[in-house]
């Protein structure tokens, strides 16, 4: 469709007045008879030839506050991207991981196991758990929001490392007496490496801390290479009670929030690590320094949670 500017509606407007005919009037403003009519039944009351229509479709979400809001935060750098820009400012539809109907059965009745436990209880649990953070932020394709004129602004470019960015996979675990250790990965971790952390850095983190390991129970989620026969042997020999886990159920295991914290933390530091060994240093820099209350808040959170997933019949919670 042929745009049709606001001066020459004007016009087809006042010819129309003036008693010409849409053919004369098509011929004098090189538009077509049918475009004339159409003006002329919208605009022949003389409103504003300015005005649009409300188009159809799926209206905004973010209103001109929001923009301005969202154009500040990047602009000050206390967002990467438009992503890390929503997570932390815009939540929206969260992702969640599929559930079976076996997966909702068994987490149901999990949580029918589990409802009498008290915050005492909980804090008797190790959660454990690996998380892999990226150099350079998200894997996929980042969008930004700026101004004409600032396409090679430093703020929203996104700084590429040669043969790639990379990232860090570690290990870690919590406990209601203080955090336990963070391990670096280094490759992939089949049983055996798995075994070996658990060997060197579990058992280290409760020394550590003067934990007795007939007083826990090791939480870990149903990776093969946890329920694995060479890591059911290894518990075995230490003596050490493995909590029962749901399947698919991030949202019980506290040290989710922990990861996700911790990625923060890093991420708001200045300068910013640039290669993968500054991005160790920086992970182990603010896991040192989260605060004792984080975690026992989350430890408080665990009754909580049981219960929203009882009242969710094994579906997903807001956790």
């Amino acid at each position: 469709m042929v745009y049709t500017s606001p001066t020459k509606k004007a016009r087809i407007v006042t010819l129309k007045s003036q008693g010409f005919s849409h053919r004369d009037i098509a011929s004098q403003c090189a538009v077509h008879p049918t475009t004339v009519g159409r003006i002329v039944e919208k605009y022949g009351s003389g409103t504003d030839f300015y005005r649009t229509a409300q188009k159809s479709g799926r209206p905004p979400k973010l209103t001109e506050n929001d923009v301005r809001f969202a154009i500040r935060i990047l602009g000050s750098g206390r967002a990467r991207d438009t992503t890390d820009l929503q997570r932390n400012y815009f939540p929206g539809r969260r992702v969640k991981p599929l559930l079976t109907k076996a997966h909702i059965r068994k987490r149901l009745a999990w949580a029918k196991e589990h409802k009498d436990w008290t915050v005492e209880d909980w804090k008797a649990v190790v959660f454990s758990d690996e998380s892999k953070f990226n150099l350079m932020g998200s894997d996929g394709f980042c969008w930004c929001w700026r101004l004409p004129g600032q396409g090679l602004d430093m703020r929203y470019v996104t700084k590429k490392v040669k043969h790639g960015g990379g990232h860090v996979m570690v290990w870690g675990c919590i406990t209601s007496s203080g955090l336990g250790r963070l391990v670096r990965i280094e490759g992939n971790m089949d049983r055996f490496l798995y075994v070996e952390i658990l060997d060197d850095d579990l058992l280290g983190s409760l020394k550590d801390l003067k934990i007795k390991k007939k007083d826990i129970y090791f939480q870990q989620d149903n990776d093969p290479k946890h329920t694995s026969g060479h890591a059911q042997d290894f518990f075995n020999a230490q003596g050490l009670d493995v909590l029962s886990w749901p399947p698919n159920s991030p949202d019980m295991n506290i040290i989710e929030h922990v990861w996700d914290y911790l990625d923060r933390r890093v991420r708001t530091r200045r300068p910013l690590h640039s290669n993968k060994e500054e991005l160790w240093e920086a992970l182990q820099e603010e896991w040192a320094n989260i605060e004792d209350e984080y975690i026992e808040q989350l430890f408080m959170s665990m009754p909580r949670r049981v219960e929203a997933l009882l009242k969710a019949k094994g579906q997903y919670t807001k956790y």
